[in-house]
């Protein structure tokens, strides 16, 4: 029996090359659909719902017979007796792949957090998403321009959509047509559609 712990992409990829493995496959997940993470500042910027970018793991492993997949969380790894142990029952493994994944980090500035949410899961997009909305509404309702243009600014880090990111030219010392860029900070306007 093999035993796969998450099912993002390097769990899904290593469930699909067992599949037509003489071995029986159990794919632990803490969540019931794998989510597309490329797309997740979609979501974040209310382009695309939730929904649109998490497909349940036992739709896209129908086909796998030899394939069963849990809604669980691995607790703890006996490697003495070659389980993974969850809250609920023992699993036991001839072979364990670990995909579980990745977090964000704050290098040491855990406090940063509630300043800028990660954006590695549905919840963390959704946080974001009713921040941007809100924001716009408040500015919506703002009765001044300072006041407008306080709501819409808004700094990114990390990657962004590239619309959002302003290329403006640097300043020609030498006379010559240059096409350096600098990158600067400028508010964050809602896009039309």
């Amino acid at each position: 029996m093999s035993v796969i712990l998450g099912a993002g992409f390097g769990g899904l990829n290593a469930a699909h090359a067992l599949k037509k493995a003489q071995v029986d496959v159990t794919l632990i997940d803490q969540r019931n659909y794998h989510l597309f993470q490329p797309l997740l500042y979609q979501v974040a910027t209310a382009a695309l719902s939730p929904a649109q970018i998490a497909t349940p793991i036992r739709k896209i492993l129908a086909g796998q017979r030899n394939t069963t997949v849990l809604m669980d969380k691995a607790l703890d790894v006996d490697l003495d007796a070659q389980s993974v142990v969850t809250a609920s029952r023992r699993i036991p493994y001839d072979y364990l792949i670990v995909a579980t994944g990745a977090r964000h980090a704050y290098f040491g500035h855990e406090d940063w957090e509630k300043f800028a949410p990660g954006l590695k899961d549905i919840d963390e997009a959704i946080q974001i998403r009713r921040r941007v909305l809100i924001a716009f509404e408040k500015a919506e309702a703002a009765t001044g321009e300072e006041e407008r243009a306080s709501c819409l600014h808004s700094r990114w880090s990390g990657l962004v959509r590239p619309e959002w990111r302003w290329q403006a030219p640097s300043p020609n010392l030498r006379g010559n047509r240059s096409s350096a860029t600098s990158h600067t900070s400028i508010p964050l306007r809602r896009a039309s559609y």
